[in-house]
């Protein structure tokens, strides 16, 4: 079965994605963290009338918000620790240094790398869930399956193996 994106003519008018939500365990530490990585405004609170359960900044110009919530007020507690739930695009790789050398001032840690959908930078929040600044992005033109190998790396395989009703 190959598979391949839509055509234009049948694409949702989608035009980007504007919310990621990610469950932390403490609101205030992960709203600074975030806020003074990414220079983002603190622009929402959610509560339950008792006390704050989620917040949210954004870059009204870039037209994205990052929305926190108090994992110990989510059904399950879920726990993202070692994913990467936000990826975001730089403007470029200087645009892409500059918030390296601000996380360094931070005293933020950044791994780097270069894969299929584009060279990337990464930190780990508070709660150990991985942000990624991801620039010269080629974007998705065909599908990409990626699994781990028995020696730690990635593999590549070029048809599905999930079969969607």
């Amino acid at each position: 079965m190959t598979t391949s994106l839509p055509d234009t003519a049948t694409r949702i008018d989608v035009a980007g994605i504007l919310v990621a939500a990610v469950p932390v365990t403490d609101l205030a530490r992960s709203a600074a963290w975030y806020r003074d990585l990414l220079g983002l405004d603190y622009v929402r609170e959610f509560g339950d009338g008792e006390r704050v359960t989620g917040c949210g900044l954004a870059d009204w110009t870039a037209r994205y918000m990052i929305a926190l919530r108090l994992r110990s007020t989510i059904a399950g507690e879920p726990d993202l620790r070692g994913e990467h739930p936000i990826i975001v695009e730089a403007a470029d790789a200087a645009a892409a240094e500059r918030i390296r050398a601000r996380a360094e001032t931070l005293g933020i840690p950044a791994t780097s790398g270069t894969h299929t959908d584009g060279t990337w930078l990464e930190f780990l929040d508070p709660d150990g869930i991985a942000l990624r600044v991801v620039h010269s992005a080629a974007g998705p033109q065909r599908f990409l399956g990626v699994r781990t190998t028995a020696d730690g790396g990635w593999a590549h395989y070029a048809e599905p193996l999930l079969t969607l009703p």
